[in-house]
């Protein structure tokens, strides 16, 4: 039996969520949120955290009384979620069939989930972004600079990324209906960083569906 690279590295996730939940707590989003949500018509506006793994984000957005909801393919970051948050609505999913309703959704927050995936599946899950986002709505990207996609080793086994430039990402992003309003480029705020090690920089973009 063949094992898929995707497969690979759901069970990652799957099996060290604990682990990945530490970790992604080191990253600071919140200045990206507030400036996601500026493009947003609040406080009325619905948005949908794809690839939202554990309650980083989702406990940011709900602090600040956005109505959001999450989606995630690891069984064990959505039961995590329902949880914690009981009142939440959270689904187990696939970025590239959602199964949600179209036009359903203000914004899409997708912060280092598209990077889990293969570039030649990538126009099939921003199709299904705007296909679930109402007119003029909102969505963001973040992915790690570089070139290439490639299996990368670390304390859980090993998982799929796909690297980028900001230009590749933009014309991407543009080719799926989407006028890109701004991008940027970071620093990594892992803590690994002070320690010498050398990360990836962050791109993140923010688009509107045409």
């Amino acid at each position: 039996m063949v094992i898929m690279t995707e497969d690979v590295t759901k069970l990652n996730y799957e099996i060290a969520h604990d682990w990945h939940a530490e970790k992604s707590a080191l990253y600071d989003w919140r200045s990206q949120i507030d400036s996601f949500l500026k493009l947003l018509s609040l406080p009325l506006a619905k948005v949908l955290d794809v690839g939202c793994g554990d309650e980083r984000d989702i406990r940011t957005f709900r602090e600040k009384g956005v109505n959001v909801e999450g989606l995630d393919y690891s069984h064990t970051s959505v039961e995590v979620l329902k949880q914690k948050f009981p009142t939440g609505k959270f689904y187990e999913a696939d970025m590239r069939a959602t199964g949600l309703e179209s036009e359903s959704y203000d914004g899409i927050w997708a912060c280092a989930s598209i990077l889990n995936l293969k570039k030649t599946d990538v126009p099939v899950a921003l199709v299904e972004f705007n296909r679930i986002l109402k007119a003029n709505g909102v969505l963001f990207i973040s992915v790690k600079e570089g070139e290439g996609e490639r299996m990368v080793p670390d304390k859980a086994g090993e998982r799929f990324f796909s690297f980028y430039s900001e230009e590749e990402l933009k014309r991407m992003i543009e080719s799926a209906s989407f006028q890109v309003v701004h991008t940027e480029v970071m620093g990594d705020t892992f803590s690994l960083a002070s320690q010498g090690a050398t990360l990836p920089r962050w791109i993140s973009l923010y688009a509107k569906k045409i």
